[in-house]
């Protein structure tokens, strides 16, 4: 009998091998089955059994897609994504041009310039999956933990961009009625962004201020007229020529109107990215969820401050 022959049968019988009253290969095909029940999506199939680059890249789109629709942030700022350990941003107020005569010099601006420094963070979240959770779950446990990360990561991106132009506005008014957010006041915060010569075009609010502006007569009766769009969801899709966004992020009782053109950079180093690990020894299987980025709002004018509504 040749060698290979021989190594060929040996294999064959290690694998008919019994044990517990099985065969080997029975046990393993039986185990393949059961992990196929227990997985039931293949993109989660890859991301416990498959090959690393393929799992990966798998990973990385059930987090971003549940990452997109909560990033509120990068609607209302300027987005840069640029490969650099930092980036210099130079700051000066509107430029003022002049009438010039026919061969006369043109005059040179006088406005002082500045800049900032945007250097990048981390951010980052760690969701662990056991084994256990796998077989046990009644439904897809590990891609809800994916998404969970994705939408936590938008989350933050989110609060701390809402959080810095709450801080940073130039321009406020309160509620002409405590608690409530009316028209009025959305016509009033825009009128002093427009005397400062910015338009904005992006209203941020809280849900509980979304109802306010939907119990309201004045955008009711608006509509009936062919005022504010609403989407199929309810929400106003628009108001005043400017795109509502509603986000919880927000902080209830404040609203923002953004002229996302002038109002602030978000300097993207490294977007979402996910990268897997596995601990054998305490049967984990996870993904490690990090982001490089940094905000900075460069012309406060640009963003106005509704309170107490």
């Amino acid at each position: 009998m040749r060698k290979s022959d021989l190594a060929v049968k040996r294999l064959e019988e290690k694998l008919n091998t019994t044990f517990s009253g099985k065969p080997i290969s029975l046990m393993q095909n039986e185990l393949r089955q059961k992990m196929g029940g227990f997985l039931r999506d293949n993109r989660l199939q890859e991301i416990l059994l498959s090959d690393a680059s393929q799992a990966t890249g798998k990973v990385l789109d059930v987090v971003w897609e549940a990452a997109k629709p909560n990033l509120i942030g990068r609607e209302i700022a300027v987005v840069i994504a640029q490969d650099t350990p930092s980036i210099k941003i130079p700051r000066a107020k509107l430029n003022k041009a002049y009438e010039v005569p026919e061969g006369a010099e043109i005059p040179v601006g006088t406005e002082d310039y500045d800049s900032i420094t945007l250097t990048p963070k981390k951010y980052g979240v760690r969701p662990l999956i056991s084994r256990e959770m796998v077989e046990d779950a009644e439904w897809d446990v590990i891609e809800y933990q994916l998404a969970e990360a994705g939408r936590a990561m938008a989350d933050l991106e989110t609060e701390k961009i809402v959080s810095q132009m709450i801080s940073d506005a130039g321009n406020s008014v309160a509620a002409a009625t405590s608690g409530t957010l009316a028209y009025g006041d959305v016509v009033n915060i825009l009128k002093e962004c427009l005397i400062d010569n910015l338009v904005p075009d992006i209203l941020v609010i809280h849900p509980s201020e979304l109802a306010d502006l939907l119990k309201d007569t004045a955008i009711q009766k608006s509509m009936e007229w062919g005022g504010p769009a609403v989407a199929p969801t309810g929400k106003v899709a628009t108001l005043l020529g400017m795109r509502v966004l509603v986000s919880t992020k927000v902080t209830s009782g404040t609203a923002l109107v953004v002229d996302s053109k002038h109002a602030g950079v978000l300097f993207i180093r490294r977007d979402i990215t996910a990268e897997d690990y596995e601990d054998p020894v305490k049967d984990l299987a996870g993904v490690s969820v990090t982001a490089r980025w940094a905000y900075s709002t460069l012309r406060a004018e640009a963003v106005g401050k509704i309170t107490n509504c």
